[in-house]
């Protein structure tokens, strides 16, 4: 019987096998594959490339493109995760208190972002740093007397951090807020007594407490921060220049601009292999064996 149980569990679990499968390992090794060649989107090397080892790599190494594209995408994830901490651990604290009003009004605020596509998101966000006075950043410091500004040309990293605290603090915002939820009442309470003020709870207590929760939002968010496209590409395509050309848009860039499709696989095996050493930096630090 219990075999039996087993074997209908499996079936269920066959179709989303198929899925990963399909959709995800074998492009993987297929991609694995194709950057150790000189496969090209168009152009000869579209039907006859071969295998050229590590050329690519090679190449990609000697790329100053690619180490700035390397250098803005760790900026772009340093920045924005300090922000997103920041807001989700604030916002996570607020409503941790129970007698708080608003509060399923803050968390379909802060939670909205989440739900919405990120070309959508890009789409929003073009129209609020739309130049002159009809973009909506720009009516706002209007107020204050600040002049019109083209904010995606003046501050374009600082513009999609922005952008990036907006559409992802609510996931730091939920993960943060479960954990606050799990500390024992006791030992808030004892904390209160022994005359803890609310920065010693939080530094002494709270974070402790939950420094596993952060540790997973910190491994998640960086492992999507390093590999973002769609928001970024949405609201500058990489430009001015190449100012905001995270690695993400160097790979769309390399394999469908100059369809080289070859070389823009091995950037996205590097970016793969850097992705996969924060994870294990991520979890040697949580302790976890692996």
């Amino acid at each position: 019987m219990s075999r039996l149980h087993n074997n209908s569990l499996f079936l269920f679990l066959v179709p989303a096998l198929l899925l990963l499968v399909v959709f995800t390992l074998l492009p993987s090794l297929w991609a694995i594959y194709i950057s150790f060649t000189d496969l090209a989107l168009a152009g000869p090397k579209a039907m006859n490339y071969g295998f050229i080892g590590l050329r690519n790599y090679v190449e990609l190494f000697g790329d100053r493109n690619f180490h700035n594209s390397l250098w803005l995408s760790i900026q772009y994830t340093v920045y924005t995760n300090i922000g997103q901490f920041i807001l989700g651990l604030s916002a996570a604290l607020i409503l941790s208190r129970r007698k708080l009003k608003g509060q399923n009004f803050l968390l379909a605020v802060l939670v909205l972002p989440m739900v919405i596509p990120g070309i959508t998101q890009a789409l929003i966000w073009s129209s609020m740093f739309g130049a002159g006075e009809l973009g909506t950043l720009n009516r706002i410091v209007g107020f204050f007397g600040v002049e019109p500004q083209l904010w995606l040309r003046v501050a374009p990293m600082f513009s999609i951090v922005l952008v990036n605290f907006w559409n992802n603090a609510g996931f730091a915002m939920i993960l943060f807020l479960a954990g606050l939820e799990n500390i024992p009442g006791e030992i808030i309470e004892s904390a209160k007594m022994d005359g803890a003020n609310g920065w010693q709870m939080l530094t002494r207590i709270k974070l402790p407490l939950i420094r596993y929760v952060v540790m997973l939002w910190l491994l998640l968010n960086t492992i999507g921060l390093l590999g973002m496209f769609d928001l970024v590409f949405g609201l500058t395509r990489g430009g001015p220049g190449n100012a905001t050309e995270l690695l993400g848009i160097y790979v769309y860039n390399q394999g469908f601009q100059y369809f080289e499709l070859g070389y823009g696989s091995a950037a996205a095996m590097v970016m793969l292999v850097i992705s996969l050493a924060f994870a294990y930096v991520y979890l040697r630090l949580m302790r976890v064996d692996l």
